[in-house]
């Protein structure tokens, strides 16, 4: 299950500039002190923009994930700047447990600086390639899955509540950490897709997000409601976390294959792995090609799978 490179219509299509990180960069920021914060290594590298862990000087216990974004790349492309603009935007909105918190922002001389609440124990993605939902009898651990989407969904419902959409939902955008007590915990990032609504016209009509967890709506190009679209994506994540597989791949990364899969919206369980019938329930509410017809986010945890 390949990590995405391409994107819809985002703000890292094509027609972005791209920076990679270089020699130059590592070197130059690694071990330096910006504000109050010593930048200890590079963990991570967007289409423009690397994150680097820090230490805060202060404390000299606390780390935090500073996304460096270059100025260059801002004052060149419009989109990348209204990115930046609404995801600072939306996590000053957002306070929850469960989406990681935006500490602060600052400018460098190269660089527009975020500076996140660091979740040290990787994302979704990395759960289920090393395929953490299996029990050593090779079977999903459905309790664990169980609870851990149904904390997605409590934070996404949420985050509708306040009448904001994700509209990039997908497992590697799914951190994980755990709490004192040992217990596995949640929290949703990367919100530079992210836009409040209107819930009285809550009709969008840029398309963004990842092929792979993308609605038919979507795919097809017309208006859509994004807290339908995002409903979707919980389903895909939750496909994925119970399958250890994406529902809806590409062949020999033909788009055009990948949306006709979408559009068909025909899910094929593997049959190696036993998945119980209410689990797949909820998958197939939340995958219904017809966004009418979805799951509400507020009718999920009623479904017999989450039942005592």
């Amino acid at each position: 299950m390949p990590r995405l490179v391409s994107s819809l219509d985002n703000p890292d299509d094509d027609s972005s500039p791209v920076a990679t990180p270089s020699s130059y960069d590592e070197t130059r920021l690694v071990s330096k002190i910006i504000w109050k914060f010593r930048i200890l290594r590079l963990i991570g590298v967007g289409a423009f923009s690397n994150v680097y862990l820090a230490l805060d000087t202060e404390t000299d216990q606390q780390t935090f994930a500073i996304k460096m974004i270059r100025k260059a790349n801002v004052m060149q492309n419009l989109r990348i700047k209204s990115s930046i603009e609404r995801e600072v935007a939306v996590l000053q909105h957002l306070r929850h447990p469960g989406i990681v918190q935006l500490e602060a922002t600052m400018e460098i001389e190269h660089h527009v600086c975020l500076v996140l609440e660091y979740i040290q124990d990787g994302d979704l993605f990395d759960f289920v390639q090393a395929k953490r939902m299996l029990n050593a009898e090779g079977s999903v651990d459905e309790p664990l899955v169980k609870g851990l989407f149904l904390q997605l969904v409590n934070v996404v419902h949420w985050i509708h509540k306040q009448n904001c959409v994700h509209r990039d939902l997908k497992l590697e955008n799914v951190l994980m950490y755990s709490d004192k007590h040992g217990q596995l915990k949640i929290k949703v990032s990367d919100f530079g897709l992210a836009r409040v609504i209107d819930p009285e016209q809550p009709i969008l009509n840029t398309r963004c997000g990842s092929e792979e967890y993308a609605a038919p709506e979507i795919v097809q190009g017309i208006g859509y409601d994004a807290r339908q679209t995002d409903a979707w994506s919980l389903g895909i994540i939750l496909f994925a976390l119970l399958a250890a597989q994406l529902p809806f791949t590409s062949r020999d990364n033909s788009m055009t294959h990948l949306f006709y899969q979408i559009m068909q919206a025909t899910l094929r369980w593997p049959k190696h792995i036993p998945i119980s019938d209410h689990a797949k329930q909820v998958v197939q509410a939340l995958l219904m090609r017809r966004p009418e017809q979805r799951a509400l986010l507020s009718q999920v945890p009623s479904f017999p799978w989450f039942l005592p």
